[in-house]
């Protein structure tokens, strides 16, 4: 019986794989019921045994694994490049529930509607996948295409999933949403994320005509700034994949994954990441917290020697979550049941606390970090000191790099390494490839104390000309510090915000109560006065300010707004202070501000940059 069965079994196959596609179902834990998708397999999937590299593409908004109506694809022309590539293409799709046009429960404040989340459907959907098919179920033979809201997604899980993914491609992508769930959603602004991308094969399309080519000229400024290689291509036709009928521009989407899948990925030896959520896992490491809020929890230069753990109220430089310590739990990378030496730096404490830990039976170790910014040095005595950056001073007391005035710029290193003692000067240098910024007496040299672990630099002048961008695109600077330790080095970098020369804005008003848009945003007297113990939103004319401070009497909040555009792309940040109830009166308050303004379409967010100085008055 076997025998006769085999034929038919072997001539359906084949039959299956000369059709264009198939539209097939599977059950989702994550959904909780059926969900579609649109597989393409190679005509030569029925005619032999080997294993299929996998492309997943992701629709746009009101689309489906089935239908785009923007992408103008034509579905039954890419069964040729499947063909051509010898892999197998996925349309997942995004729809969360069937009377809902826009999928993968992201957007604005309102377009969080649901608890399921699509970074847990993607696992799901590639399992399955994997089971079904005969596919190669490593990162190195996968790869995701987005196109619109599709391209977000790549970008994001792509950079959530670096680990299970080789390769991605954005086609007129999204620039930024919140993600999560109703209760508890961060925006995700692709511009600041790179770092999740440094282990991905990554490109990006556009279009001089889309909506949203100046949105993802800043996304593209953000990859420059992070320094992550991707490529970028702009095409003819506006918001859409190819014209009508042709598969000149998915080919090329295609072809890039497919080359990507030629080469060989291996596992990063140090990484970071920015995630969402309170709980996750990568490259075998996994993080453990109680964070119920909006925010990011940084891993920063993780490897075997230890890690970096932060967190941010929003990026770039949002200042820390307030929650409990970070758990993590690394890959099995130690000796198993060896006792291991643990530096552990605490932000809140300011101090470094030396202890033993022994790793599991597997080779694991569980550590705990401040959340409001710690690092963890992991070393045996006798080893090598290894250095990273651990904070920075500008002047002695501020973050901000001044423009037209001398700075002088004092690092702290932190030696996650071992306590070898040490005989000769390390070698820092400080370099940054922004021509608007000069470091004078860039080398130090220094004999450190690895034992102390904690290594202050002597300063280095900083001379900065800085214009501010006119758009949303990175501001900060990035400075490399490079240190050499004899046939030793350790690379790092510190992200320093500006201090635009800029004037005063003459038509300030203050919301502390008061309503002068909309609805009231800040919270007090509302008599327009900035009073000790407020909240308080500040105004030039109409327009909501985004302010930098370093005030200590006075604590930032996130406010955001949509500014009305042809789509709801490009959220604009706002601030809210909090001024402290026990702020003396007369006490002056100085704040770099700035606001943006959009125009329709195509959507072109652009910002005026000043300064803002108001008196606090005590009711």
């Amino acid at each position: 019986m076997i025998a006769l069965f085999l034929p038919f079994w072997a001539l359906a196959q084949d039959d299956a794989s000369q059709q264009p596609y198939q539209d097939l179902t599977h059950e989702s834990r994550v959904f909780g019921h059926s969900k579609y998708y649109r597989l393409y397999l190679p005509k030569s999937y029925g005619k032999s045994a080997k294993r299929y590299p996998v492309v997943y593409f992701f629709h746009g908004w009101g689309g489906r694994h089935s239908s785009d109506d923007n992408a103008k694809l034509a579905y039954a022309k890419l069964k040729q490049l499947v063909d051509q590539y010898d892999l197998i293409l996925v349309m997942w799709d995004g729809n969360i529930d069937g009377k809902e046009p826009r999928p993968y429960n992201i957007g604005n404040h309102e377009d969080v509607k649901f608890s399921v989340q699509m970074k847990d459907y993607f696992p799901e959907l590639v399992s399955h996948i994997d089971q079904t098919y005969r596919t190669l179920t490593d990162r190195n033979h996968r790869g995701i295409i987005g196109f619109s809201m599709g391209g977000f997604m790549s970008l994001f899980l792509s950079g959530k999933y670096p680990d299970q993914v080789c390769a991605g491609v954005s086609m007129m992508g999204s620039p930024e949403f919140f993600v999560g769930t109703p209760e508890n959603h961060t925006l995700y602004p692709v511009r600041y994320t790179f770092k999740n991308l440094q282990d991905v094969d990554f490109r990006i399309h556009t279009s001089d005509n889309d909506i949203l080519f100046n949105l993802n000229e800043e996304v593209k400024q953000g990859a420059i700034w992070e320094g992550k290689p991707v490529e970028f291509e702009q095409f003819p036709g506006g918001h859409r994949v190819d014209n009508a009928g042709e598969t000149l521009i998915f080919e090329k989407a295609l072809k890039f994954v497919a080359e990507s899948f030629k080469k060989e990925h291996k596992t990063p030896e140090r990484w970071s990441h920015y995630d969402l959520y309170p709980s996750f896992s990568l490259w075998g490491y996994s993080v453990e917290s109680n964070k119920q809020q909006p925010g990011f929890i940084f891993l920063k230069n993780v490897d075997k020697k230890g890690f970096g753990g932060y967190t941010n109220q929003w990026l770039p430089d949002g200042p820390p979550l307030a929650i409990g310590p970070l758990k993590v739990t690394t890959a099995p990378v130690y000796t198993p049941t060896k006792t291991y030496q643990i530096a552990t730096y605490s932000a809140s404490s300011g101090k470094t606390v030396l202890s033993e830990k022994q790793s599991s039976s597997n080779g694991q170790l569980t550590i705990e970090v401040d959340a409001l910014g710690g690092e963890v040095g992991v070393f045996e005595k006798n080893d090598a000191p290894e250095w990273v950056c651990l904070d920075y001073k500008i002047d002695e007391k501020s973050r901000f790099l001044n423009v037209g005035s001398a700075n002088k710029l004092a690092l702290r290193l932190f030696n996650r390494g071992g306590e070898r003692e040490i005989f000769q000067p390390i070698r820092v240098v400080v370099s940054t490839m922004d021509g608007e910024v000069v470091v004078q007496d860039s080398v130090i040299q220094i004999n450190p104390v690895a034992a102390d672990h904690i290594l202050r630099l002597p300063p280095l002048r900083i001379a900065c000309s800085k214009k501010p961008p006119l758009h949303a695109e990175p501001s900060a600077v990035k400075f490399k510090v490079t240190v050499y330790a004899g046939d030793q080095v350790f690379n790092d970098e510190i992200n320093v915000p500006i201090w635009y020369d800029m004037p005063v804005f003459n038509e300030v008003s203050v919301d502390d109560g008061k309503i002068i848009r909309g609805k009231a945003q800040g919270k007090g007297n509302a008599d327009g006065i900035v009073n000790a113990g407020e909240n308080v939103m500040v105004y030039e004319g109409k327009n909501r300010l985004r302010l930098y401070t370093e005030n200590p009497w006075v604590r930032e909040a996130w406010a955001d707004e949509m500014i009305p555009a042809r789509w709801p792309d490009g959220f604009t940040q706002n601030t809210v202070l909090h001024i402290a109830p026990d702020c003396s009166d007369g006490h002056q308050i100085e704040c770099l501000a700035s606001y943006e303004t959009k125009t329709f379409n195509p959507i072109e967010r652009k910002v005026t940059w000043g300064k803002v100085k108001f008196t606090v008055r005590r009711k």
